[in-house]
Order: C-alpha cells, then sequence, then structure tokens
C-alpha cells in the first residue's frame, strides 16, 4: 500500500487546525445591567420642558435635561416624548418614550436611542412611571 505524501499532509494541517481553532475566543452577547433614571421637570413651559436627573445602578451620572411632549391629536391619552440627557460630565444621551395617560400614575416604555461623546454607544431599554412633574424610568444598559 503506497502512502501519498500531500494527502498525509493536508491531513496533518486539518488536525493542527481544528485544535488550534479551539482556543479562539469568541464574542459573546451584551449583559444587561439594572439602571434608574430620574427625571424631574416644570411643565410651566409644556410641550418643551426643562428640569435635572440623576441616574443608580449601571449609571451614576447626573445633569440638565430637557423632554419635548408629542400628543396623540385625537384623544391625548398617548404621548411620544424625546428625552435629552445631559451629564454633567460631557456629552448627551437621547431617550425616545412611548407614554400613555390612562392608567394612574400614567406609565410607559422607554429605549435609548443615541448619545454623544462617553455614551455614544450606550443601548438600554425599560418601564417608566409618572408621578407628578417626574419620568422615573426603571430598565437595564447592556454593555
Amino acid at each position: 500500500m503506497r502512502h501519498n505524501k500531500g494527502f498525509s499532509a493536508a491531513i496533518a494541517l486539518c488536525v493542527i487546525a481544528f485544535f488550534t481553532m479551539g482556543s479562539v475566543p469568541f464574542a459573546s452577547a451584551a449583559t444587561p445591567t439594572p439602571v434608574t433614571i430620574t427625571a424631574v421637570y416644570d411643565f410651566s413651559t409644556f410641550p418643551d420642558v426643562t428640569g435635572t436627573f440623576t441616574t443608580s445602578g449601571a449609571l451614576t451620572i447626573s445633569g440638565v435635561s430637557t423632554m419635548h411632549v408629542d400628543l396623540n391629536p385625537f384623544n391625548g391619552i398617548r404621548a411620544h416624548c424625546v428625552v435629552t440627557l445631559f451629564p454633567s460630565t460631557g456629552g448627551t444621551i437621547i431617550i425616545d418614550q412611548q407614554c400613555q395617560f390612562a392608567s394612574s400614575p400614567p406609565k410607559g416604555r422607554w429605549e435609548i436611542v443615541s448619545g454623544t461623546g462617553a455614551y455614544a454607544n450606550l443601548n438600554g431599554n425599560g418601564s417608566l412611571t409618572m408621578p407628578p412633574n417626574t419620568e422615573a424610568m426603571t430598565g437595564v444598559l447592556y454593555q
């Protein structure tokens, strides 16, 4: 029986490649980490309001916040809000909110849609309640 040196070399290279590939690291999914974002507003300038915010959990920052409110023109029970956080450390975080006012307190959902500076790649979402003059957001950041 004759051995083909080229065939034997190919098998040896495949075996080496197989065992080498096992040590290559793989990318894992982002880990969700709990966060709370609380913003307090002065609604006297509705629909464009200003206030302050604080965060806790996965992110611990504070600063100035603005919110633009677009009410549903048909019944006023739903709204789309755009919240912009201006941390005292610089940069911005933009949050979209979908809100409904049929419950007491009103409630909704939020999602980080963009950011700048240190927050350019920040992702997160969750639920919110709206006690008087407050947006109380709880959820997760993906890091």
